[in-house]
């Protein structure tokens, strides 16, 4: 048996051991206090903080600021509440899926607003396509006292098409009284092959922003739809940074939105139940606060 000074090796070895262990303990003591006290105190830093409004010409991107306790939710309704004041209008959006609607009834159950389909491009064949139902029931959402926004399903490949989308959905609203925001909405096709497939993350923010321009030079509200995996890296395509130059229709199904940037609409549902409506209906919050404030 080895001995160092008149101590065996073995009692040596296991004295190391037993003060590395005892160092590694007040370590993770001395954080775990630090942690503690921060937390009585009020001072843990925040794991992202708000930089605020950014300053970079033609760039709106800003950390959004709705806060989970604002929220409540009545008979599958979603409401916002800031110093105890609603800040918020609920609303739905529609399209053929949704067949025949009384629009009398969805009043009733509490709906402010409608976005309505205007139209789509064919995936396929590129063509221009009213969506039967849309002048049944823009009529019928303003007749019953309900506000109303569009949104056109685009398929755009290029600045070209985009506008000439915009065209087409300027067209069918010009005798419309239109409240409520004129919307691009580009989707993946999936499942399908579709003149899409291939397009570049360039150019869908150049469709979307085309797309956009010409509607605001018509004076109505543009606004981007897109669903929270087109906004991440997921399929590469939209770049907030671009298109923060107009609102967001953000589209993220859960009880309260993740998505951290600022967005003016929400889409939390695609199986809403709605008076009137005999079939599964996308539910909306809109926003009625100051990006810059709230």
């Amino acid at each position: 048996m080895s001995r160092e000074h008149g101590i065996p090796l073995k009692y040596k070895r296991r004295q190391r051991i037993a003060v590395l262990i005892l160092i590694i303990l007040i370590i993770v003591l001395a954080a775990l206090v630090n942690v503690i006290v921060k937390a009585v105190l009020g001072v843990v830093q925040p794991v992202m903080a708000d930089p605020g409004p950014c300053t970079v010409e033609y760039m709106k991107l800003m950390f959004n600021r709705y806060k989970n306790e604002n929220f409540t939710t009545q008979n599958g309704l979603k409401f916002y509440h800031q110093d105890g004041e609603l800040r918020s209008r609920v609303g739905i959006d529609v399209s053929y899926a949704q067949k025949e609607i009384d629009w009398k009834k969805v009043k009733e159950d509490g709906i402010d607003f409608a976005m309505i389909r205007l139209g789509f491009r064919g995936y396929e064949s590129g063509w221009l396509n009213l969506d039967e139902y849309f002048h049944k029931n823009i009529s019928g959402a303003q007749a019953a006292g309900i506000e109303t926004g569009v949104y056109f399903y685009s398929q755009a490949i290029s600045e070209k098409e985009a506008e000439e989308e915009a065209d087409f959905v300027l067209e069918q609203i010009k005798n419309y009284k239109i409240t409520y925001p004129v919307a691009y909405d580009w989707e993946v096709v999936s499942g399908n092959e579709a003149r899409t497939d291939n397009i570049s993350s360039e150019t869908l923010n150049n469709c979307a922003l085309a797309f956009c321009r010409k509607v605001e030079e018509s004076g109505y509200k543009p606004v981007v739809y897109a669903s929270l995996n087109l906004l991440r890296s997921q399929f590469d395509k939209y770049d907030i940074h671009i298109i923060s130059e107009y609102d967001l229709w953000l589209a993220e199904y859960k009880d309260y939105p993740e998505y951290p940037y600022y967005f003016r609409m929400w889409q939390y549902t695609d199986e809403g139940k709605i008076s009137g409506i005999d079939y599964p209906t996308d539910i909306n919050v809109y926003f009625e606060i100051n990006p810059s404030t709230h």
